[in-house]
């Protein structure tokens, strides 16, 4: 890459940050307009369902990782382009026909007026998937602004469909018949900015190094989403209704350092597959790792100043019990999201022992605060903080040994990867 492109990255990757935090936003607009047009009973079954496709939606972001680091050494080492699109429409397509096929249990379970909002969810995952492929491309090479595009149109159509919903009373399944309408608009805005890269190479039918990665990548993603979401389902285990309340709404916050620096993790991929020395790798870790203190000590700051102006904005004075909670919560999630920047390096360079580590993390968390932290929020926050503390500095104490040149995907390898050919 270009000194002036490499140079340009970090200013790039804070639009991309900017973008994400846009597209959040969104989606909390997103989640206020259908709860207000459903109404509490109905919006119960739409969150319930909606967890469910989240969970479905996993391959997507490993998609979008893996394709990203492929795609670099590919295109680094031999000129070829790697897109994964022939793999994620398979994936997709298998994870909506086994969703299908048990929409009657589903709308059962979670007793939901017709098994036709699980159909449509189902339908919705190919192009989710596809579009987290294409995402990868733009990744992978870079181009930060296109990918940028495409997280704002997936936010700004799925909030189009709540708009929808909301002007003509949509039920559960009209809501998720028009989110499956946004994912395809989506997945075609993604095929349309992507479509300079897609012309230039053409994948090998053999996808199994690619799948077997792509499983690799959805067991570390589970694990981050555990150890990062899991808090809040044993605080509600352990402590009374209105304890845990208050802990949920402090936890928003540790969640806004969390996603919020994601943009970081995403865009040193890239930079760790084409590195090819271990001072860039390590001087990109660590100045990622020191951006992501950054952001989370500024937020951690502003709730130690204004606890009580931002609880009541979240939730009111109902939940003063939160103010202290805050500083707290938001701490944690910036641990959440170092370990974010670790996993992901990890996971561009092959490695997996952050993996190991987040569900070890998960774990013991839990083991904690059902075992003997449990008689206050402050004792679930110091389970919760300690252990979120000891796997940071793990992936700390990573960075220095692995540090490698990603040598298994050379230029001498590629043949033997086989994934893409002239």
């Amino acid at each position: 890459m270009s000194t002036p492109l490499r140079r340009a990255i970090p200013f790039a990757g804070l639009g991309l940050g900017v973008a994400m935090g846009l597209a959040n936003v969104m989606s909390y607009v997103f989640v206020a307009l259908v709860s207000s047009t459903l109404g509490p009973e109905d919006f119960g079954g739409f969150s319930a369902l909606n967890t469910y496709g989240i969970l479905l939606a996993m391959p997507a972001g490993a998609f979008q990782v893996v394709v990203a680091r492929r795609q670099t050494v590919a295109t680094r080492d031999a000129g070829h382009h790697v897109t994964g699109l022939g793999p994620a429409l398979a994936v997709g397509m298998i994870l909506a026909a086994l969703s299908i096929a048990i929409a009657p249990v589903l709308r059962d379970v979670l007793r939901l007026e017709s098994a036709w909002a699980v159909v449509w969810l189902a339908l919705m995952l190919p192009p989710m998937t596809v579009t987290g492929a294409l995402q990868g491309v733009l990744l992978g090479r870079e181009s930060f602004g296109r990918l940028s595009m495409v997280y704002i149109a997936t936010a700004a159509t799925r909030l189009g469909a709540a708009g929808c919903a909301l002007l003509w009373s949509f039920g559960v399944t009209e809501v998720f018949t028009a989110i499956m309408v946004a994912s395809l608009v989506t997945a075609v805005l993604a095929l349309l900015l992507t479509r300079a890269e897609l012309d230039r190479g053409r994948e090998a039918p053999r996808w199994q190094e690619l799948l077997d990665e792509l499983v690799r990548n959805n067991v570390a993603l589970a694990g981050l989403m555990a150890i990062s979401s899991v808090d809040v389902v044993l605080a509600r285990t352990v402590l009374d209704d209105h304890s845990s309340g208050a802990y949920a709404l402090a936890a928003l916050f540790g969640k806004v350092v969390f996603w919020g620096t994601q943009f970081v993790a995403l865009t040193i991929v890239p930079t760790i597959a084409s590195a090819g020395t271990r001072s860039t790798v390590r001087t990109t870790l660590h100045r990622s790792g020191l951006g992501v203190l950054a952001i989370g000590g500024l937020v951690a700051f502003v709730c130690w100043a204004l606890p009580g102006p931002l609880v009541a904005l979240s939730g009111g004075s109902a939940f003063v019990d939160a103010e202290p909670l805050l500083v707290f919560t938001a701490l944690i999630g910036t641990m959440w999201a170092v370990t974010q920047v670790w996993l992901f390096a990890g996971m561009s360079q092959g490695r997996h022992v952050m993996t190991v580590a987040v569900w070890v993390g998960a774990a013991v968390q839990s083991a904690l605060v059902l075992l003997w932290l449990n008689e206050s929020p402050y004792e679930v926050l110091a389970a919760v903080g300690a252990t979120a503390t000891a796997v940071a500095l793990v992936g700390l104490l990573q960075v220095p040994k692995g540090a490698r040149s990603p040598a298994p995907e050379s230029a001498e390898n590629l043949e033997a990867l086989d994934l893409t050919r002239e």
